[in-house]
């Protein structure tokens, strides 16, 4: 059997210091125009009734929660909430690896937007991080983020942006990978209903971004 190859650590210095990346401090522009909502925008009823009852969850109980339970009580509805659908595919706990710069990297991306058939996964546009607890985690989820839109960059090889997302709880943090330059946005409290609202309409602008630029 052969053995198997062995990855780069995925920490964000090291990152830094094998891919010459340069991380950058917001506001910039690329990532401004996707978390920024220019105009005052309402969820619909339902969806307000959805929000209204699992924020109580996650007041109650986001510090607590391991990776499992925060994500199936409280990230996967507010995928749902965004409502990504064909041809835009999610893909979860899956897999994915490549070369960059000769160098081998593998992840387990919790969750990744692709284009995709089936189980092939072909155009990853996003990657998801890491659903720790907000005490007592371990890990650098920058550097799970970061380490999958490396991958995802060289998978699709065509100069366009990748985009990331980690979490901490009930802390969100936003970032674009723009060639070996990246910006990460500063935190948005899902357990206040304005930052939570914010939250879903940011995930269905990168819907917009993924149909109209990044889609081939």
């Amino acid at each position: 059997m052969a053995k198997k190859q062995k990855s780069l650590d995925l920490l964000e210095p090291i990152l830094i210091k094998t891919f010459g990346l340069e991380r950058l401090r917001p506001p910039k522009p690329i990532l401004q125009e996707w978390i920024t909502i220019e105009q005052e925008l309402t969820l619909e009823p339902e969806a307000m009734t959805i929000l209204d009852r699992i924020l109580i969850k996650i007041i109650d109980n986001g510090d607590s929660w391991n990776e499992e339970e925060l994500k199936m009580n409280f990230i996967s509805i507010l995928m749902f909430l965004a409502d990504f659908n064909d041809p835009i595919k999610g893909y979860y706990d899956r897999e994915i690896s490549a070369t960059v710069g000769g160098i081998y990297l593998n992840c387990k991306a919790d969750m990744m937007l692709s284009k995709g058939i089936g189980e092939l996964i072909e155009t990853p546009y996003f990657f998801l991080h890491e659903y720790k607890r907000e005490k007592k985690y371990s890990g650098d989820p920058i550097g799970q983020m970061l380490g999958g839109m490396l991958i995802g960059q060289a998978k699709n090889n065509n100069n366009k942006p990748i985009y990331g997302c980690y979490v901490q709880g009930r802390y969100w943090y936003f970032s674009v990978l723009e060639g070996k330059k990246y910006v990460i946005s500063n935190s948005f409290n899902a357990s206040e209903l304005e930052d939570v609202c914010q939250i879903v309409f940011i995930l269905r602008k990168l819907k917009k971004i993924i149909l109209e630029y990044l889609i081939e």
